[in-house]
């Protein structure tokens, strides 16, 4: 009996001292491997490490646990850290340390936040140049795929009273993650204003430790469902599709959209319309630079080229481009702004324009700023009493008033336009018919859709000549008062009424003022 204690004694005690050993072995390479963790995060970000709580098993797989990590890049305090993450975790089987490159499966984080800061120019406020704790060499290891959802990115802006540009990652996966490797990746984002969802895919990396700014990007993206009801004034569901390539500070975009019915606030038709483009996004600040655009709105085309700027002090980004377009269709332009059902006026129209939408709050067509000019070739009023009108003044101006007949009198139109409050003002506004030419002046109200013009019409002819009988023998004595010397006879007309029904007639006011008191189209606060 004495002797199987004695067994059993010596037992326990060799159990007990392996289970200590055990222990201290674990501990051991515990703290081996939270060390070479944490060299391994700071070698690929060149930044100080810290976490709230960093825990490791061995047994019978490698689990790791990490709480509130926070990565300094070069222990900067002057910008908010590189990376915070709330939660890390994965389990790594032994043998998989034993490949050469070593692999870890997986990681998941939770809560992961990314600031990217600006570009040094100048010597900044880090700890880099502080001696650090010594730690184990970093582990050579690829991470086959991380996974992080309800990420965030944020691209600090250079200007650091400029708020950062954020996007919100539903689900992010990085996949063959490793030191001076570029990674593949999947995200799916939100975006803002318009509001829809993106989804990219492509190759991030390598990580440029120095300046993460600078870290390359490319990949392909989709954007669905945009509803541009987002914008007040616009309307239609926008989709996108394209590639990409630059850094994280600065990315170059070819692509597409597609918005079958697009429309404007102030007017009742929703119309297809398509682009193609070439950006330039500043990651930095946000701007977009918007090198070639190429519209297609129904069968009309307009180029353009400007950019979406955030300046300083303002909330809201800034639209400005410049448009040029070349025989468009008029009723293609008219549609947008026009509740009839049929545009008043056909033809071919060619124009430039810039178009400025200021940052501030409100629908785009009272913030919508436009300067410009155009020209109408082959005009044709759709109405049949303005056709008749026109034809009349055709033949007053050729002398043959006893035509009846309306005919299809073909138009060229030419003018200065300018858009205030969504208030379209129109100056030098010329259009000719055969004998006769029209000079107007004045605006036309987006919303209601009033129009005021007021100016000259020119005939070729003495008004005695426009008609027969004794209306010639009394208007002979008028003649005088209406004719202008190298100009024929003047008389001064109206446009009244709205954009979709205009009214043609006699500016009674000014019939009868001296001929230095007819308004012209440069006359000031025409249509007023």
């Amino acid at each position: 009996m004495r002797k199987w204690l004695i067994i059993c004694g010596a037992l326990g005690f060799v159990l007990l001292a392996g289970a200590i050993a055990r222990n201290r072995i674990n501990a051991r390479f515990a703290n081996e491997v939270r060390d070479r963790v944490i060299s391994t995060i700071r070698e690929h970000f060149d930044g100080d490490v810290h976490f709230a709580d960093l825990q490791v098993s061995l047994f019978p797989q490698i689990v790791i646990r990490g709480y509130g990590l926070v990565v300094r890049q070069h222990g900067r305090t002057d910008v908010p850290p590189l990376i915070r993450i709330q939660k890390l975790s994965t389990e790594v089987a032994v043998w998989d340390l034993l490949r050469t490159p070593r692999h870890v499966r997986k990681i998941t984080l939770k809560g992961l936040a990314i600031a990217v800061p600006p570009r040094a120019d100048g010597p900044a406020n880090t700890l880099s140049g502080l001696p650090r704790e010594k730690t184990p060499p970093p582990f050579t290891v690829v991470i086959d795929e991380i996974v992080a959802d309800d990420a965030e990115l944020d691209v600090l802006p250079t200007d650091s009273s400029k708020l950062p540009r954020v996007f919100q990652i539903h689900h992010f996966v990085l996949n063959d993650t490793g030191l001076g490797q570029a990674m593949s990746y999947h995200a799916t984002l939100s975006n803002p204003l318009p509001t829809g969802e993106i989804e990219c895919r492509g190759q991030l990396g390598p990580w440029q430790a120095d300046n993460p700014g600078l870290t390359p990007l490319s990949g392909t993206y989709t954007f669905a469902h945009a509803d541009l009801a987002s914008f007040r004034g616009l309307g239609g569901i926008l989709s996108s599709q394209g590639q990409f390539t630059g850094r994280l500070e600065r990315v170059d975009v070819q692509g597409e959209t597609n918005t079958p019915d697009f429309s404007l606030g102030v007017g009742g038709h929703s119309m297809p319309l398509a682009t193609q483009f070439h950006a330039v996004v500043d990651g930095t600040t946000g701007n977009t630079m918007l090198e070639d655009v190429h519209a297609q709105l129904a069968d009309s085309e307009v180029v353009a080229r400007g950019g979406v700027f955030r300046l300083p002090g303002e909330k809201y980004r800034r639209v400005v481009l410049d448009a040029v377009s070349v025989h468009a269709k008029l009723e293609d332009l008219l549609r947008l702004v026009l509740k009839a059902s049929k545009p008043p006026m056909t033809g071919l129209i060619s124009f430039q324009t810039r178009i400025d939408i200021p940052p501030q709050q409100g629908v785009v067509a009272d913030r919508l700023k436009l300067d410009g000019q155009f020209d109408i070739s082959s005009g044709r009023f759709a109405e049949l009493n303005v056709q008749k009108t026109v034809a009349m003044l055709s033949h007053l101006g050729n002398g043959k008033p006893e035509e009846e007949s309306p005919g299809s009198v073909v138009s060229n139109f030419a003018g200065k336009f300018a858009l205030r409050h969504a208030i379209m003002t129109l100056s030098n506004l010329t259009f000719d018919v055969p004998g006769a030419s029209v000079h107007l002046g004045g605006t036309y109200a987006l919303h209601g859709e009033q129009v005021d013009f007021r100016g000259t019409l020119r005939l070729h002819n003495r008004l005695s000549q426009m008609t027969t009988g004794w209306k010639a023998a009394v208007l002979r004595y008028l003649d005088p008062l209406f004719e202008r010397q190298d100009a024929g006879t003047v008389v001064p007309i109206k446009i009244t009424g709205t954009g979709s029904h205009p009214q043609f007639g006699l500016d009674m006011k000014n019939l009868f003022k001296p001929p230095g008191r007819i308004p012209s189209t440069r006359d000031p606060g025409i249509g007023g």
